[in-house]
């Protein structure tokens, strides 16, 4: 168990630094690449297009409102994106009988995951830096975040099955991702539309984070507690299917590459 883990920690951190290797700033990417998407998102929403969760919001904590969904938004992108393709760029690892392929899509989950934990720790900063004080709830974030990591190492799981035996996935992933982000409350407050619309957005598994995270982070209302628990149990079963079909088709992996 200890040798996966850390084989799982080994390849994490070379898919990162695979994705800085040769850039100036290197590794300090991961924490200027989270203050550079603050900056943009609250130039172009709050100060040209001036967009506002409420009447009585300012610039600064609109910019931090989105700011919080987008992150998440980027974990889900990252990390299925490059599950479409991940066991391709692992081919030599693949071939290794002895190898256990399960560590690499754990390993593109964890990748994902340090450059979000680094995201919220300059979300929070910049909260403190622009007088939004922080509540004591803000502790109870590695929870919130819980079920929507088991719902992505499920999907991360099953991208990386499908995308080994059908290249195209990769296509798919793409569509698919920006659909959840335009049918999520990541750019628009989800009151902003009808009752009636608004359980189908709960069908996105951006929908019930996002609304959870600015609860705890500032103070929003948390969504409905049937909901909640729909979506622990969806991400729970999401996970068994998707560890599950890999389990099962890995031993073909090394035909198809």
């Amino acid at each position: 168990m200890f040798e996966r883990l850390g084989l799982t920690v080994a390849l994490a951190r070379r898919e990162i630094e695979s994705r800085y290797r040769g850039t100036l700033p290197g590794r300090a990417w991961i924490i200027i690449a989270p203050f550079l998407m603050l900056v943009v998102y609250t130039f172009v929403f709050g100060h040209i297009l001036k967009s506002r969760w409420g009447a009585d919001q300012d610039t600064s904590s609109f910019a931090l409102t989105l700011f919080s969904g987008l992150l998440l938004n980027t974990l889900l992108g990252e990390c299925l994106s490059r599950a479409a393709s991940v066991m391709h760029s692992y081919g030599n690892y693949v071939k290794k009988l002895v190898f256990p392929l399960e560590v690499i899509p754990l390993s593109v989950v964890l990748a994902g995951l340090l450059n979000v934990f680094i995201g919220y720790l300059v979300l929070l900063v910049a909260m403190l830096l622009l007088g939004h004080p922080l509540a004591w709830s803000v502790l109870y974030l590695p929870l919130v975040l819980l079920p929507f990591l088991v719902c992505l190492v499920g999907l991360t799981f099953l991208i990386a099955a499908l995308g080994t035996y059908f290249r195209d996935v990769g296509q798919i992933v793409q569509f698919v991702l920006i659909l959840a982000l335009f049918l999520s409350p990541i750019l628009y407050p989800l009151t902003s539309l009808p009752e009636s619309a608004r359980s189908y957005l709960a069908l996105n598994p951006l929908t019930i984070p996002v609304e959870t995270v600015r609860a705890v982070l500032f103070g929003s209302p948390l969504p409905e507690l049937s909901q909640i628990v729909a979506y622990h149990v969806t991400a729970g079963v999401l996970a068994v299917i998707g560890i599950g079909l890999f389990m099962r088709v890995k031993c073909g992996f090394a035909d198809v590459l």
